[in-house]
């Protein structure tokens, strides 16, 4: 069998109205009077008031795996500051503002204002690194723009053992985008029962990404390519909230903008005929609009309907580059002068969260979802110029469309106080064009059993069986490149698979918890020929957790992780299969310390250890031996007291550590000429070992 980790852990947190105790009755948009309802037990301080992290961090190294989304992308000093700033008065006019990491690359600032029950006004900024490839160089110069060209003294040679400048001429390639996210938005409190919303967010993500290309793949190389992205989305919204029903009315609208159309490189190898220069598209802008409606209606206390639906279209309409940039083909005529892509989208969710109840024990619950996905882009036929070098017979464009329907209905019966069973069923039926496999049916089938009958231990048991069926399998027939016929693709092939999970949380002593859970699965394509055979999942987890006291605890918890799969392969109908088997596993242990050593002293205290392994064995009939295993490990050691010397001021002491070392075989030792037809950006597995400290003060007013 084929296994995979499904772990369940479900938290509910209950959080207090927060009520008004104006003289005057207050009407909300449920048209219930709170004017009355009080919190006895809540304590809202009012004015001004916030708090103030700041001070010295400290990085012991500059590896931008571990900068990776956190921003600590230089050795060395920085400032940390985090902090919040909030306003309140009797008559709930408010301000909050929130900053985090403002000293380094991953910063955030947050603020919203306005007046309870009213309205209010929001807006936020953001920036988040992202960082790919690590150890890269390039011979290229340009790097981030749209025009690399090489040195003047380079020598050019049919594979990279000629490159004889190579190594005078490599240069640091860091791949980096950023993204910068600026946010506002308004809800408006309008007369009688409804709400007015509405959203602006601006998105920019500028950098430098890996690109590959060439001429097949005797002169292929990679280079770093222009990031240079900005998205604008717009959304409003009308509600209407009334005692038996609620309806919202929607509008969003997006753009996307790409500065750069395509990026031109000159060739690094001798020339095969007129390439010297070479170009590819990028991405194209796009923009997509969408109405949506959703409602709820309440008829009885027993029954309830919610409805969703929307329609939208997406548009690209950019002007088409020429075929080639090779003057070879430069009297070849595009079909039109831009694609027009149009696709209108639908959704529509009717009866989503029917619930009816059939009697006291027995609940039923129906759902169905509609998907109409209509590409309305014209269909022409294309003479590509493969790689810039070769002429290929005319094709047309594949503009396919998908419906997918599906429906779910659940029983829910309590036979006894604490016993309660569930059972489903869901079906999905999915119709493509300008596909192989022009329709599947999944029908799945599930039932589970909820025992939480001894105070100290509660059941969970979950059973389900699903089967895939398709239609006849058709050759799409175009002069385009031609799938092996007898090939499946695993998302449309016939399919069968069961998966059991099993969920026990036990408390056998007050101050002692744990929690258990496993999860198995396995997918069976037994009607496929050649594709993905087989697959196999499974997962263990046990968590822990202790009470030292009324407020110190420890926890601990360790996960395993199991995914193996079978695929076979072949050229062509007549050539002989190869097989291939993965086994990937993951590992995951950690424990930690959480809670006061003394009325002043906080301690935190996590470790977390992860290890994972990737092995590929292929059998061609040549005997071969197993690719080396792919490896990841991780180690991180943290540490944080927080002191409070005083009602206004403290301190914190946070201590970091982390080492991470990997291998993978495709990259590492090969450097950048390591195959002779593809000049890379030489990447390499990234190793680091980092301590990052931090002391601060933190001021509270």
């Amino acid at each position: 069998m084929n296994i995979q980790l499904a772990k369940t852990i479900g938290s509910a947190t209950l959080l207090m109205l927060l009520l008004s105790t104006q003289s005057q009755a207050v009407e909300t948009s449920t048209g219930v009077d709170t004017s009355g309802w009080l919190c006895n037990f809540c304590n809202y301080q009012q004015g001004w008031f916030g708090s103030l992290d700041i001070g010295p961090g400290y990085a012991s190294d500059d590896n931008l795996k571990f900068a990776d989304y956190r921003g600590i992308d230089d050795e060395g000093g920085y400032i940390s500051i985090n902090g919040e700033l909030h306003y309140l008065n009797e008559d709930g006019r408010y301000f909050d503002l929130y900053t985090r990491n403002l000293g380094i690359n991953s910063r955030q600032l947050e603020m919203r204002g306005g007046r309870q029950g009213l309205f209010e006004i929001h807006m936020a900024y953001r920036e988040i690194p992202k960082y790919r490839g690590f150890g890269t160089q390039t011979p290229f110069q340009g790097g981030g723009s749209n025009q690399l060209v090489l040195p003047i003294d380079w020598v050019r040679a049919r594979t990279t053992d000629g490159l004889s400048a190579l190594g005078q001429s490599l240069n640091t390639a860091t791949l980096e985008t950023k993204r910068k996210i600026f946010e506002a938005g308004l809800n408006l409190k309008l007369p009688g029962k409804w709400r007015y919303g509405l959203d602006f967010q601006h998105t920019e993500k500028r950098g430098t990404r890996a690109f590959g290309a060439g001429v097949f793949t005797s002169q292929a190389v990679h280079f770093p390519a222009p990031v240079d992205f900005s998205t604008n989305r717009f959304e409003t919204e009308l509600e209407f909230s009334g005692k038996r029903a609620r309806l919202r009315l929607g509008f969003s609208s997006s753009k996307f903008d790409n500065r750069y159309a395509s990026v031109t490189w000159q060739n690094p190898f001798r020339p095969l005929g007129n390439t010297a220069v070479l170009r590819a598209a990028l991405e194209p802008d796009s923009k997509f609009h969408q109405f949506n409606l959703t409602g709820s209606f309440r008829p009885t206390k027993k029954v309830r309907l919610n409805v969703q639906g929307s329609i939208g279209r997406i548009t690209q309409n950019d002007a088409f580059l020429p075929y080639s940039i090779n003057p070879d083909f430069v009297d070849l005529q595009l079909p039109r002068l831009s694609l027009g892509g149009k696709l209108d989208t639908s959704t529509i969710n009717l009866a989503t969260r029917l619930t009816a109840r059939l009697s006291p024990k027995l609940n039923l619950r129906l759902r169905m979802k509609l998907n109409d996905r209509d590409n309305r882009t014209p269909v022409d036929l294309y003479t590509p110029v493969i790689t810039d070098l070769e002429l290929r017979p005319e094709t047309p464009n594949r503009p396919y469309s998908f419906k997918r329907n599906q429906y779910w209905a659940e029983l829910s019966y309590r036979a006894h106080a604490s016993v309660g069973i569930n059972a489903g069923v869901k079906q999905k039926n999915f119709k493509r064009t300008l596909q192989s496999v022009r329709e599947t049916r999944d029908s799945t089938w599930w039932g589970e059993i909820n025992i939480d009958h001894w105070s100290a231990a509660q059941l969970r048991l979950k059973l389900e069986t699903s089967t895939r069926d398709m239609s006849p399998y058709r050759q799409v027939s175009d002069p385009g490149l031609q799938e092996n016929v007898l090939m499946r693709k695993f998302h449309l092939a016939d399919r069968q698979r069961d998966r059991a999970m099993i969920e026990l949380d036990l408390s056998p002593a007050d101050r002692l918890s744990a929690s258990l859970s496993y999860f198995i699965s396995e997918d069976s394509f037994r009607q496929s020929i050649l594709g993905l055979m087989e697959s196999r999942e499974n997962s263990f987890s046990l968590d822990l957790s202790f009470a030292l006291k009324a407020n110190l605890s420890l926890h601990a918890f360790a996960t395993r992780d199991n995914y193996d799969s079978d695929i076979s392969g072949a050229a062509n109908p007549t050539a002989t299969a190869w097989v291939a088997n993965t086994k990937d596993r993951f590992t995951t242990l950690g424990f930690g310390l959480s809670g006061k050593l003394s009325d002043r002293l906080d301690i935190r205290v996590d470790y977390v250890s992860s290890d994972s392994r990737g092995r590929i064995t292929t059998d061609s009939g040549a005997g071969e031996a197993p690719f080396p295993d792919l490896t990841a490990d991780l180690r991180d050691a943290s540490i944080r007291l927080n002191y409070r010397a005083s009602p206004h001021w403290g301190f914190s002491l946070q201590s970091e550590h982390e080492h991470y070392s990997s291998s993978d075989w495709q990259i590492d030792a090969l450097g950048n000429d390591g195959i002779s037809a593809i000049l890379t950006l030489g990447p390499q597995s990234p190793n680091y070992s980092i301590t990052v400290l931090r002391l601060l003060a933190n001021y509270s007013f």
